[in-house]
């Protein structure tokens, strides 16, 4: 396989990855918007309960949203790794380190 078919399935199998983890980002957004009113419900019947749910539903917006970026940036930087492998082969050689 040549090395731009490599490439472009790469940069198509990146792209991909990075539109399902922003929308996990947004289904995670919605599901601790939820989670933090039920939370914050319980909170009124029972404080200690309630204290613990708010707390669970902070850990798990705060990991998973800091999960999901992280992966998003490692794709990204692993797109422009892509792209400037890219320019250098499509550069005359010499030119390429200016």
């Amino acid at each position: 396989m040549p090395a731009l078919d490599r490439d472009a399935t790469e940069r198509a199998r990146l792209t991909g990855y990075i539109a399902a983890s922003r929308q996990v980002q947004r289904r995670l957004g919605v599901g601790v918007t939820v989670a933090a009113l039920v939370a914050a419900a319980v909170l009124v019947v029972s404080s200690t309960i309630g204290t613990l749910a708010l707390l669970g539903v902070g850990i798990v917006a705060v990991c998973g949203f800091w999960v999901t970026a992280a992966h998003i940036s490692d794709w990204k930087m692993q797109l422009g790794r892509l792209d400037a492998r890219a320019r250098r082969a499509s550069s005359p050689r010499g030119t390429a380190e200016r």
